[in-house]
């Protein structure tokens, strides 16, 4: 793992981990400790990546409201306001739009449907 403040890849890793349970890292000529988040977006979350991604999934999947998806994790044992899922909304849902972007890219499953009523075919407009 390359080190976030001086950009080296001799690190070693360490014994300890986080309170979330990731990784430590040290690199000992800048004498820095970092962690597997240490430079990502991911850095200040005081909730696991999955679970955050899980909350995200399920606002922009089944359209729950921000207080249904707080008291929904309440039950197992995560415990936020609706506050935090917005700001978690705001805050990664356009990397989690380009990551499933790249992933779909290219992808068109065998089926499609069409929402507009007038198409050109051929250059003609046709009633659909």
């Amino acid at each position: 793992m390359t080190c976030p403040h001086c950009q080296t890849s001799q690190t070693s890793p360490l014994s300890t981990t986080t309170d979330l349970g990731y990784k430590m890292f040290c690199y000992r000529a800048c004498r820095r400790k970092f962690n597997e988040r240490t430079g990502t977006p991911f850095n200040h979350l005081e909730f696991p990546t999955d679970i955050v991604f899980q909350v995200l999934l399920c606002r922009f999947r089944y359209k729950l409201s921000l207080r249904n998806l707080a008291e929904l994790f309440l039950l197992r044992g995560f415990e936020f306001t609706h506050q935090a899922v917005q700001e978690w909304e705001a805050r990664f849902a356009s990397l989690l739009t380009e990551q499933l972007r790249r992933k779909r890219q290219g992808k068109m499953g065998p089926r499609w449907y069409v929402d507009e009523t007038y198409l050109k075919v051929k250059g003609r407009w046709c009633y659909l």
